[in-house]
């Protein structure tokens, strides 16, 4: 366990040529997890290891003079091809507040062992027989009724399954994993970088939540759809979300925003693949203009900031929920969705692993 992956031929290798040998055309399958002995797991943790989907209503104010002319502008109405990354928000101000009681995570006392990360209705409180149907019709009426400066969004906010360099943290422990193990490749036994891959049950958890999503399309009256989709570029999100909307949408073609990736920098699991590699992965996903080829943000030596992390995403958000749309998905990580909490001054709600 203590070799360092350095010295292996797998490890020294260069991502391309670690893919081509798995067989090119098809994701890489990394080495299975054997021999690493369960550990105890702390509220860390199940922090880090949860794969969430959560349901935001948004209330959203957007407050300046002459606010529509200077929208139209600089915000895209509707996301057809390349999705602009002009600055949005520059001369108004907008304020993002969640909408309590609608979901059961909303509560103060909300429990989520008990909730769990996927529950039926996803969570929505309401037990009438077509409630998907009173939901969009609450929505609905909320925007019909709100004034020209305040909109509803309706945002399906999910995080990946569980990824090697989650299996890996958790048996080093996260001082150990942030001094030595994590800045690797991996430990002889798995690989967790770069770009970390969904294990099996990172997988299994995907299809859960895929399959809750087959389900209440058939109750309730049919939940609404989301018609406006937003991925991280990291390998473990990108197959979450290909995991989660296959057959749900009919060529959902998420756009991809360099934003929405996790925390950057010293960890190799969070170093992504290049532009080429993604668009080959997932011909399907759009990129927002201006994503790189290479990696550029990624720093060897330094980890991003938390304040860093909330002020990128608000960057995001600021694209995303002012656009026409009124139900959006996005797929990414804990720190994505524990900066949009508190952007969105949502209660704070500890999300179970998956």
């Amino acid at each position: 366990m203590d070799q360092d992956v350095k010295s292996m031929s797998i490890s020294s290798s260069t991502p391309c040529e670690k893919y081509e040998a798995a067989g090119g055309d098809c994701l890489p399958q990394p080495v299975q997890q054997n021999g690493l002995q369960e550990k105890p797991k702390g509220l860390f943790y199940r922090l880090y290891l949860r794969l969430c989907e959560a349901v935001i209503v948004l209330s959203i104010v957007l407050s300046a003079i002459s606010l529509f002319s200077e929208r139209e502008e600089s915000v895209p109405q509707r996301l057809r091809g390349h999705f602009s990354c002009g600055k949005v928000g520059q001369d108004y101000e907008i304020t993002y507040i969640a909408v309590p009681g609608f979901f059961k995570q909303d509560k103060s006392n909300a429990d989520p062992d008990k909730i769990g990360p996927a529950p039926d209705r996803f969570g929505l409180i309401d037990h009438h027989k077509h409630y998907w149907t009173n939901f969009d019709k609450k929505i609905q009426k909320l925007n019909k009724k709100s004034d020209s400066d305040t909109s509803y969004k309706v945002l399906f906010l999910g995080r990946h399954g569980e990824g090697f360099h989650n299996v890996g943290m958790e048996y080093y422990g996260e001082d150990e994993w942030r001094r030595k193990w994590g800045r690797k490749n991996g430990d002889g036994t798995i690989i967790w970088g770069p770009d970390a891959q969904l294990t099996d049950k990172g997988v299994a958890q995907a299809e859960r939540v895929h399959s809750l999503w087959q389900q209440e399309l058939t109750r309730g009256g049919g939940i609404p759809l989301p018609t406006a989709f937003f991925v991280s570029p990291l390998v473990r999100a990108l197959h979450t979300f290909q995991i989660t909307f296959a057959g749900i949408v009919d060529s959902p073609e998420p756009l991809i925003i360099e934003g929405l990736r996790d925390s950057y920098g010293l960890l190799t699991a969070d170093l992504r693949h290049n532009k080429t590699w993604i668009h080959e992965q997932y011909p399907t996903c759009r990129f927002e203009d201006g994503f790189t080829e290479q990696d550029e943000l990624w720093m060897k030596d330094e980890r991003e900031a938390d304040e860093h992390t909330e002020k990128r995403v608000r960057g995001v958000l600021d694209k995303i929920l002012t656009i026409d749309d009124t139900y959006l998905a996005v797929v990414a990580h804990s720190k994505v969705v524990e900066a949009t909490f508190n952007i969105t001054k949502h209660q704070d709600f500890d999300m179970p692993t998956g």
